[in-house]
């Protein structure tokens, strides 16, 4: 590929929109992050639950409501459907490509930033996370763009750059809360240390416009969701984030070499260049100390901050793989090329992923393949049991779906109903024995995780007069 040809960016904004949009409704919602999300900003459209948002009718706590508000807009405009609800992140994924270029540019010029770009668009974990209903790759996004003006305002003393990367850093925390503040803070924070200590710079930051503008942006929802639901902000700030980063609350436990191996895994196929940045690192530094003192700092220290932590997911250093492509881009050397075969090897493989693995993958993944087998009626419930997180069938039925928890609650609900559906895990189909009612029980469809039922008492219960 010539990144000298001014064709260049109209190509990989075309290979960029291909492995974005390319099969976002190819496949059910999966469960339970998608289905979840999904049903929130669902709520947020029918019952008018913008602030605070609802799940199944109970204050959503985890998040602050910007992503599900987008996924509700998606909705308004194109319907509830998997194409709208992954909509936002494969937009938000558009503007990370963008961004990441004009950052490239103002780094390293407009060669390096085109390369960069591609990198990243074409990123095993960049590109996953643009298929799906989750906050990241828009907190990514907006991370991406409060540091690219905060870069500018810092080099280019640009006091307007400052207002506008307060402004999308407001954004990031509206959208996963304070870690939009955290990662932008710790990659600056090195950067402008190594000016005052090192290079002796005087700095210019403002501090009240940009201040005010995060103020007016970031404070207005939590206040009013505090005033809707008291008690929210406490339970968003101090347990979905304080307690979350502190505590395994939400068994998400891993060793603490889990990040080496989500950017191994992550970065392909661009993996097998990390040495290259690795060998050139402190060459880069003689050259360009803040260029490569941002770079580094943008990785490291959130990859640390995530590292320290006791629940530990993949996505949570998503906003850092943008900063390893530049990384690698700023260590590229004029000579060297990007083999010819590997775009479209990985084009054809991103396709058959999402075209073809993720509709099989889904089949274990959610409850989906229950609702064309269930003939909605007032007069036959569904229910599932022991599936508390199956909130797709919610989405898909466009209705609560009530979870029996324990098999005397089983028993309680079949005493009650002539008829029920009941979506089950395969592996609790025997909890159905032995109840103690005479009961007919028909398998209407299987996944290799779930059964959907119909059960039906011998004897029904007489109806009302």
């Amino acid at each position: 590929m010539d990144y000298r040809s001014e064709l260049s960016w109209a190509l990989i904004l075309l290979i960029s929109l291909t492995l974005f949009l390319a099969g976002l409704g190819s496949y059910p919602l999966l469960d339970p992050d998608e289905g979840r999300n999904a049903q929130v900003a669902l709520e947020t459209v029918k019952e008018g639950h913008w602030l605070p948002p609802t799940l199944e009718g109970r204050v959503r706590y985890q998040k602050p409501p910007l992503y599900y508000w987008m996924v509700a807009t998606s909705f308004l405009v194109l319907g509830p459907r998997e194409t709208s609800a992954r909509l936002p992140s494969a937009l938000a994924a558009l503007m990370g490509i963008m961004l990441t270029y004009l950052l490239g540019n103002s780094l390293w010029g407009k060669e390096k930033g085109l390369l960069a770009a591609l990198v990243t668009a074409t990123t095993l974990i960049y590109v996953v996370y643009s298929h799906i209903v989750i906050f990241d790759m828009v907190l990514t996004a907006f991370i991406l763009a409060s540091l690219f003006f905060s870069w500018k305002g810092l080099e280019e003393e640009n006091r307007k750059a400052w207002i506008s990367a307060s402004l999308f850093i407001a954004l990031a925390f509206l959208t996963k809360g304070p870690v939009g503040i955290i990662i932008p803070f710790m990659a600056l924070i090195p950067l402008i240390i190594y000016k005052l200590a090192i290079d002796k710079e005087r700095i210019s930051i403002p501090i009240l416009a940009p201040l005010m503008t995060f103020l007016i942006v970031a404070v207005p929802p939590f206040l009013l969701a505090e005033v809707k639901s008291p008690g929210y902000c406490y339970h968003f700030f101090w347990l979905e984030n304080v307690v979350r980063y502190l505590r395994p609350v939400f068994h998400r436990e891993a060793p603490f070499y889990f990040y080496l191996v989500v950017i191994i895994l992550g970065f392909l196929p661009w993996t097998v260049l990390l040495p290259r940045i690795f060998k050139r690192l402190g060459g880069l530094w003689s050259l360009y100390p803040h260029r490569t003192v941002f770079l580094v700092s943008w990785i490291l220290l959130p990859t640390l901050f995530f590292t320290l932590a006791k629940s530990k997911m993949p996505h949570y250093i998503l906003p850092t793989f943008p900063a390893w492509a530049l990384l690698l881009a700023g260590a590229w050397k004029e000579n060297e090329r990007i083999p010819k075969g590997l775009i479209p090897g990985l084009i054809i493989f991103y396709l058959v992923f999402f075209l073809v693995a993720m509709p099989l993958y889904s089949k274990r993944k959610s409850a989906a393949f229950a609702v064309p087998l269930i003939v909605k009626t007032e007069s036959i419930p569904v229910y599932t049991y022991k599936a508390p997180k199956t909130y797709s069938l919610s989405f898909y039925l466009r209705e609560e779906v009530p979870n029996i928890q324990s098999r005397e609650g089983l028993k309680e609900t079949l005493e009650s109903a002539n008829k029920a559906y009941i979506l089950v895990k395969r592996s609790r189909l025997s909890d159905l024995d032995d109840l103690g009612i005479p009961l007919t029980i028909k398998i209407l469809g299987t996944t290799p995780k779930f059964a959907l039922i119909l059960v039906t008492r011998a004897h029904p219960l007489p109806e009302d007069p």
